[in-house]
């Protein structure tokens, strides 16, 4: 955690604030030939359950790019590859101490290629999920981390799905 002293925009404020320094962080949908997103569970110590989640972890140095980051990830934690990624645009996870991003990804046409190669603190089971079975596992809290279901929404608006009628 680190501290610094910041004045607020309108210069009436100035007071200590608290961020912690965390690198920027990847998240992959991947969805398979048969419209299936690879979901993971693993254990989270923060909300104390198992969570239905997907692929993603943090850019580390090695890393060209975000969208290196998340093959990385996608293969270390499912063994899978994809034929086609595009870019959903980053969010971040939370500004009001963080300053690191989200980046996400869409990967399409995804397929097993090798073992999981995980972590030694992570525990992670593949779960293949219909796509179309994710908003009601949105709505009854089964999927409730938040860059994942921000993921979800920016899924939906690169792709059209979330368009009003009128700007159809």
């Amino acid at each position: 955690m680190v501290s610094e002293a910041w004045r607020s925009p309108s210069g009436r404020h100035r007071q200590p604030f608290y961020f912690l320094e965390c690198p920027d962080w990847v998240n992959v949908i991947p969805v398979d030939a048969r419209g299936r997103v690879i979901l993971i569970r693993q254990s989270r110590y923060g909300s104390r359950r198992v969570e239905l989640e997907i692929p993603g972890g943090a850019v580390d140095r090695r890393d060209a790019s975000p969208l290196a980051a998340a093959k990385r990830e996608l293969m270390e934690e499912t063994g899978c590859v994809a034929k086609k990624w595009i870019s959903l645009g980053f969010v971040n996870p939370n500004p009001a101490f963080h300053r690191n991003k989200c980046h996400m990804f869409l990967a399409l046409g995804v397929r097993k290629l090798a073992r999981q190669t995980l972590d030694d603190a992570e525990d992670i089971t593949i779960t293949p999920v219909p796509l179309r079975d994710i908003p009601g596992l949105i709505r009854r809290g089964r999927i409730s981390h938040s860059i994942v279901i921000a993921a979800f929404f920016c899924m939906h608006d690169k792709l059209g799905l979330l368009r009003s009628p009128s700007r159809r």
